[in-house]
This record gives structure tokens, sequence and C-alpha cells, in this order.
């Protein structure tokens, strides 16, 4: 992606890097719930990034790679004449989870600071909610 400086002065921009830079995270936390399909898994994740529903080509060339380092399965599912797959994490991709939920614990406090040094106060307060990581890595 060429950047110009005039995109850089736009929120949009950077709502889009972080939802590239997310989406992994995010399926993660969504296949932490239960097994998904990809159109589910679109859904939950748009649910994350304030309702901005991630394209087909982010979301299954994602999965695949997943699929192919071990850190979720997918197998068919029929429902009536439809046939999708349906993903779920494996013990790999839970221990992967958790591992980025650690580093984004490390990494949060650093993030608002610089938030609020830019002059944003409405940022919440993510302290309490990443102190009640439990041992899935999920945040409650």
């Amino acid at each position: 992606m060429v950047t110009t400086s005039h995109q850089m002065t736009e929120t949009a921009y950077w709502q889009s890097l972080n939802r590239k830079s997310l989406l992994r995270f995010f399926l993660f936390s969504a296949l932490a719930e239960r097994p998904m399909h990809g159109y589910e898994l679109a859904d939950a994740v748009s649910v994350c990034c304030d309702g901005v529903r991630p394209t087909d080509a982010m979301i299954y060339p994602t999965l695949k790679e997943l699929e192919k380092n071990g850190y979720i399965v997918c197998e068919m599912e029929s429902t009536g004449e439809r046939k999708r797959k349906v993903c779920s994490l494996t013990d790999k991709g839970r221990t992967a989870f958790r591992s980025a939920a650690q580093a984004w614990t490390q990494a949060l406090p650093q993030i608002e600071s610089a938030i609020h040094s830019a002059g944003v106060t409405e940022c919440c307060d993510t302290r309490e909610q990443w102190q009640e990581i439990d041992m899935k890595g999920v945040a409650r």
C-alpha cells in the first residue's frame, strides 16, 4: 500500500491498518467462544471493528493459513443442500490466542498513554479489563 501524507491524517486510514493487523487475534477470539464458519467469523470480527465487516479476501486466506499451520481445523458441515466449512481452534490455536492476549496486555498501557498524549480523552481504560483475563486468554 502506497501511503500519502494525506492518508495518514485520516482516521479511516489508521482504522484500516488496525483491522488488518488484528484480524488473526479477533478470529482466535471468536473461535475461542465456539466453532464457526466464515460468514459467522466475519460477523464476529465486525463487532470488534465498529461494525466494519472484513472482506472475504481478508478472512478466507487467513483461515487457510491458520489451518495449514495447525492453529485451526475446518470440517465440512451440511445443512440441507448447503455445505460449508466450520472452523474451530486446536490446542495450538488456543495457545497462540493466549500468547497474543498476553502480548496485548503489555502493549495496551503504552497505546493508551500515546492516545492520551495525542489529546484524545474519550479512550476507554482497559487496565481493569485486561487484569481479568482468564486461563483461556479471553477478556471478560
